[in-house]
Parts: structure tokens; C-alpha cells; sequence
């Protein structure tokens, strides 16, 4: 068996090379921003959405104070006639007691 001689390999342009590597930097930087901005959008549709949900359950408690409010007001209306007295009749005059006479003995 003869010995066979490698294929010599070129070697690659150094300014190919840089200019891959930075191609190669610039995309990372791109797809760090994209995934900071996703991640930012994502950040502020939670953020809407929680101060959504706290605006909603701040107007639920406010219609639900409201409703107890009106609800006690009806209450006190609906009751208030009942908790008058009613007039007060003059009271009888007391009958006095017949005295009987007593007997002698």
C-alpha cells in the first residue's frame, strides 16, 4: 500500500471570517432584542391585564356597596313604619273599688 497524500484543505479568508462572526454576533443581538421585546410585550399584557382585573374588582366592590347601601335604605323604610308606636289611647280611669259596708256584729 502506498501512502496517499492528504487533500490539502484552503484556508478560509480572515476577513470572511470576521465578517461571518459578526453576522453571526449581529444575529444573536437581533435575537436577544426580539426575545427582550417579546418578553416586554408579554410583560406589559400582564401588567394590563392585572390592572384590568383590579379595576373590574374595584368597580364590583364599588356596585356591591352600592347595592347594600340601597338595599339597607329600602330595609329601613319597609321597617320604619312598623317600629312607630302607635298612638297611645288615654288609659281608663281605675273604677274604684265598692266599699261594702261591714256589718256590725
Amino acid at each position: 500500500m502506498a501512502n496517499r497524500r492528504r487533500a490539502t484543505i484552503p484556508m478560509p479568508d480572515p476577513t470572511s471570517l470576521t465578517e461571518t462572526a459578526i453576522d453571526a454576533g449581529v444575529r444573536a443581538v437581533e435575537a436577544t432584542a426580539a426575545i427582550a421585546r417579546g418578553l416586554a410585550r408579554g410583560a406589559m399584557t400582564a401588567a394590563r391585564a392585572m390592572s384590568q382585573g383590579a379595576s373590574e374588582a374595584t368597580n364590583d366592590t364599588t356596585r356591591t356597596t352600592e347595592r347594600v347601601v340601597r338595599d339597607a335604605g329600602e330595609r329601613a323604610k319597609r321597617v320604619t313604619p312598623r317600629a312607630t308606636p302607635r298612638p297611645v289611647r288615654p288609659a281608663r280611669a281605675a273604677r274604684k273599688s265598692s266599699r261594702r259596708r261591714r256589718r256590725a256584729a
